[in-house]
């Protein structure tokens, strides 16, 4: 298993290198560890996606091969930049789709929330402290409020046909709770560092 010290030696002694760490590994760095292989190496170092987020790409292929096409184009190696390092950590949202840029984006910030999705807020989160079954949709609003989410991370993490995700996406626009913003030049403003 690699250490700070290692992959920092790894950085700097090679010109360019790409580096390549597994999902233990990765868990492994404290977030002081992330942030200084960030300020040093910044976004222009490349990794390879961890074997836990290939998984996540590899059922994305198979149950949206079109936006996977779109995501990835040629490269079979699926290469990121650094900055998506926390990303990537067990427990983390993953590596974010939102620059497709031939299909809808289906992704989601706090700042997507319209008035009547923050007024539901406060109830969503009371109702999920008391351990009350939730719906798709109140799920989903509660994971943009944890993190920045596309839909396809969500359906993968909790077993929801893709189908099915759209179309709760669709409610909760129809219901005014949530924006959706297709282009990724649109999402450009909602995006959260």
């Amino acid at each position: 298993m690699k250490t700070l010290a290692q992959i920092q030696e790894a950085l700097r002694t090679k010109e360019s290198v790409i580096l390549d760490l597994s999902d233990v590994e990765i868990d492994s760095l404290t977030a002081r560890d992330i942030e200084l292989l960030q300020a040093e190496f910044g976004s222009r170092t490349l990794m390879k996606l961890p074997p836990r987020e290939k998984e996540f790409m590899f059922w994305l292929k198979k149950e949206d091969p079109d936006i996977y096409d779109d995501l990835w184009e040629d490269d079979e190696e699926m290469l990121v930049s650094l900055s998506y390092l926390p990303a990537l950590q067990k427990g983390g949202s993953g590596f974010a789709i939102c620059e497709l840029a031939f299909h809808d984006n289906y992704y989601f910030t706090k700042r997507h929330f319209k008035q009547p999705g923050l007024e539901a807020v406060p109830g969503i989160l009371e109702r999920a402290e008391k351990g009350a079954e939730l719906s798709i949709g109140e799920v989903l609003m509660f994971e943009i409020l944890r993190a920045p989410t596309d839909l396809w991370h969500f359906c993968h993490r909790y077993a929801v046909p893709l189908a099915k995700g759209r179309a709760v996406v669709h409610e909760l626009v129809t219901h005014e709770w949530l924006v959706h913003l297709t282009r990724s030049e649109d999402l450009a403003t909602y995006l959260e560092d």
